[in-house]
C-alpha cells in the first residue's frame, strides 16, 4: 500500500486569502464548532488545509443563499463535508438535510418561512409582483427581520429560484419518467405552480441585467437536474431538451385554451371579421 499524500497545511492569513473570511470570524466558527480543528504547532499558531477552506465556503453559501442561522449549518455540515468534490455545494443536497435535520414537532425555521413563502409568492405573481412587505406578513416574521436573511428582494428572487429549481428536479425525478417525452410531459404538469418564476430567469438571463450570470447559473442547475433523469450521459443537453418541450407544451395549451375560450380571435392576433 502507498504512504497517504500529507495534506498542505497553511497558516490564517492563507486560509483568509483562500476564502475572503475574516480571522476573527474563522476564530469564531472553530470556537462554535462550524470548522474542523487546526493543528496547534505553537501557544497562539494554528496550521489549515483544505478541509478548512472548504468548510468556510459551505457555512458561506448556507448563510447567504438559504439564510440558514450558525447552530443549523453545524447540524448539516459533517454530513456535507464527507461528500465528495462538488455534492456538497448541490442546493438540493442542502435542502434534503435541513428536511433531515431541522428541528421537528414545532414551526419551521424563519429563514425557511421565508423561503417557502417566497417561492409561492415569485411562482404566482411574479418578480416585479411580488411584494416584501406581503411575503414577511405571510411568512409571520416581521419586516425588520428580513434583512437578516436577504439583503434585497433580489436576493430572496434567486434564493427563492434555486428552491424552486431544487423542488421541480426532485419532482421529476421521483416520476421516474424514463424518456425525454415522458420527462416533457410530466414537467409541463409541475411547472405551472413555478413557471412564473422560470420566466423570469430566463428574461434575467438573457438581458444584459446586473446578475445576470446568477440567473444562467440557476438555470445551468435546473437543466442538470433535469438532465440526469433521462439522459444522465449528457444531463445538460437532455436537461435543456425537456425543459424547452415542456414550456413548448405549455404555450401549445395556452393557445388552444384561447381559441376555445375567444373564438373570434385568429391566429394573427386581430379579430375575425364579422
Amino acid at each position: 500500500m502507498g504512504q497517504p499524500v500529507p495534506r498542505e497545511r497553511f497558516p490564517i492569513s492563507e486560509l483568509v486569502r483562500r476564502t475572503g473570511v475574516p480571522a476573527a470570524t474563522i476564530h469564531h466558527y472553530r470556537r462554535l464548532g462550524l470548522v474542523p480543528a487546526a493543528k496547534r504547532v505553537a501557544p497562539n499558531r494554528f496550521l489549515y488545509d483544505e478541509r478548512h477552506v472548504r468548510a468556510l465556503r459551505l457555512v458561506r453559501v448556507l448563510r447567504e443563499r438559504r439564510g440558514l442561522r450558525l447552530p443549523l449549518i453545524r447540524r448539516l455540515l459533517p454530513e456535507l463535508l464527507a461528500l465528495e468534490g462538488a455534492e456538497a455545494f448541490r442546493p438540493e443536497m442542502w435542502d434534503r438535510l435541513v428536511d433531515l435535520r431541522a428541528p421537528s414537532g414545532g414551526r419551521r425555521p424563519a429563514a425557511l418561512r421565508l423561503l417557502d413563502v417566497a417561492v409561492e409568492a415569485f411562482g404566482r405573481q411574479g418578480y416585479a409582483e411580488a411584494n416584501v412587505d406581503d411575503i414577511c406578513r405571510a411568512a409571520k416574521i416581521a419586516k425588520g427581520s428580513f434583512y437578516r436573511h436577504h439583503r434585497s428582494k433580489e436576493d430572496l428572487f434567486f434564493a427563492a429560484a434555486e428552491a424552486a429549481s431544487v423542488r421541480i428536479t426532485r419532482s421529476v425525478s421521483e416520476a421516474r419518467p424514463g424518456s425525454e417525452e415522458a420527462a416533457r410531459a410530466a414537467l409541463a404538469d409541475l411547472l405551472e405552480p413555478f413557471l412564473r418564476i422560470v420566466l423570469d430567469l430566463l428574461a434575467w438571463a438573457a438581458q444584459r441585467r446586473p446578475r445576470a450570470a446568477v440567473a444562467r447559473a440557476i438555470l445551468a442547475g435546473l437543466t442538470d437536474g433535469l438532465g440526469r433523469s433521462v439522459t444522465p450521459d449528457e444531463p445538460r443537453p437532455g436537461g435543456i431538451r425537456v425543459l424547452a418541450g415542456a414550456l413548448q407544451v405549455l404555450v401549445e395549451r395556452a393557445v388552444a385554451g384561447s381559441e376555445a375560450s375567444a373564438p373570434g380571435l385568429v391566429a394573427g392576433g386581430a379579430l375575425a371579421p364579422p
